[in-house]
């Protein structure tokens, strides 16, 4: 290695922060860095005997990346539950005409994606991280304050000390704190609905399959799990979450059972209950100098397609990618023009995704006299096939992962 290496510094241990650490500290410019990932709290812990009620449906660009790093194999074999397929209705009857029934055979792929728990994918991007001989983690580190300064970024600690590098990665959060200290703009929309989560038992098998209901009050998902049970997520009216978060489960059952329209058979039992307020946010400027907003720190969105992990992955690429670019052609990676790259390379993508899932979620909680005119809509996707198989190639993220595959290469020797 020649000269001083480059410091990189990540706000925030959750699954992007974790990855673009990992990417960057394995990847080809990897000689050339040294990663600090700072993070107030302490990782969950993933468990064996239990199953973590947060959970995410990866597509395959997410897939691919766990792959670059050597870590999906590990996921794998812990605790990951494909599904091939996933139907969408609305109204009280799942076999309506225009009911949207997407299957990967179609397309021919082997499955629409994988449901994975936070803490699994936490935990394994941890280890890859400590065992980069270039990273570190460190847990408790509270960032209190940030200085841009010409040719550095520092990052003083709220227990004391400061960590100094030449780009500061913000991956902290729809509540970043990062973004706040550097004072950089936020539009925000509440939705006044909370998703209510949980993991239920049903007398019938899911079949590897997903199935989402739109209502009036908002959808709800029923994602398959490894151990038969599937994951629930329910956006409802903030007043109606919590009255169900406060009733005993036979209520909350017999509530489920009635909004499911019995795809599962009988909802039996449920897991602890879960819930967070649902947000659309967009940050208008992703970077400054020396520091970028990337996942949640720099979008949201509602959650009724399961895309806010992988848009926020694909961050993860993609400022790797445009450091390591940098670094490659003798750049100063934390300059803003090479920041900006990154900007420019998702915003676009990320704000599309904003709009489509924000108009979803308004259209279907419109008045019910326009559901004649919304099962038109589902009934043509459904008669088009190519609309329908090109709806399920965005899904699953193949675009972006064509796009991004030669530039998660590993670090030299580890090919």
């Amino acid at each position: 290695m020649n000269g001083t290496p480059t410091a990189i510094i990540v706000a925030g241990a959750g699954v992007v922060g974790l990855a673009v650490a990992a990417l960057l500290a394995t990847g080809r410019s990897a000689d050339r860095l040294r990663v600090h990932v700072l993070d107030a709290r302490p990782l969950p812990r993933w468990r064996t005997e239990s199953m973590d009620p947060r959970v995410y449906a990866l597509s395959r660009a997410s897939q691919q990346l766990f792959e670059h790093l050597g870590a999906w194999e590990r996921v794998m074999a812990a605790r990951a539950a494909p599904y091939r397929r996933m139907r969408v209705f609305q109204g009280a009857d799942p076999k309506a005409p225009g009911a949207l029934d997407f299957d990967s055979a179609e397309i021919g792929e082997p499955d629409l994606g994988h449901i994975v728990e936070d803490s699994l994918l936490r935990a394994v991007l941890a280890d890859t991280i400590a065992s980069a001989p270039n990273a570190t983690l460190a847990i408790g580190a509270e960032i209190a304050a940030v200085a841009v300064e010409p040719g550095s970024v520092v990052a003083e600690l709220g227990q004391g000390g400061s960590v100094r590098g030449s780009v500061l990665l913000a991956a902290d959060g729809s509540d970043s704190t990062v973004r706040r200290l550097l004072e950089l703009p936020l539009t925000e929309h509440r939705y006044e609905q909370t998703a209510v989560v949980t993991h239920v038992t049903s007398s019938g098998a899911h079949g590897d399959t997903a199935w989402q209901r739109f209502m009036q009050g908002g959808p709800l998902a029923f994602l398959p799990l490894t151990d038969g049970r599937s994951s629930v997520v329910w956006s409802l009216p903030t007043a109606d979450a919590e009255r169900l978060l406060a009733a005993g489960d036979a209520e909350f059952l017999a509530a489920l059972n009635d909004a499911s329209a019995g795809v599962l058979g009988t909802l039996t039992a449920c897991s602890a209950r879960v819930s967070f307020p649902l947000k659309a946010l967009h940050a208008p400027r992703y970077t400054t100098q020396r520091a970028a907003l990337l996942g949640d720190a720099a979008h949201t969105v509602h959650p009724l397609a399961g895309q806010g992990m992988n848009l926020g992955l694909l961050d993860a690429a993609c400022v790797a990618a445009v450091i390591e670019d940098a670094l490659s052609a003798g750049e100063d990676a934390g300059d803003l023009k090479v920041l900006r790259r990154y900007e420019r390379e998702r915003k676009g993508d990320n704000l599309k995704s904003l709009a489509a899932f924000d108009g979803l979620n308004r259209l279907f909680r419109l008045s019910p006299r326009v559901a004649p005119v919304r099962a038109l809509g589902l009934a043509a996707v459904a008669a088009s096939g190519p609309v329908k198989r090109a709806l399920m190639r965005e899904a699953l993220g193949l675009r972006a992962a064509h796009r991004h595959r030669l530039r998660w290469s590993p670090a030299p020797g580890q090919a």
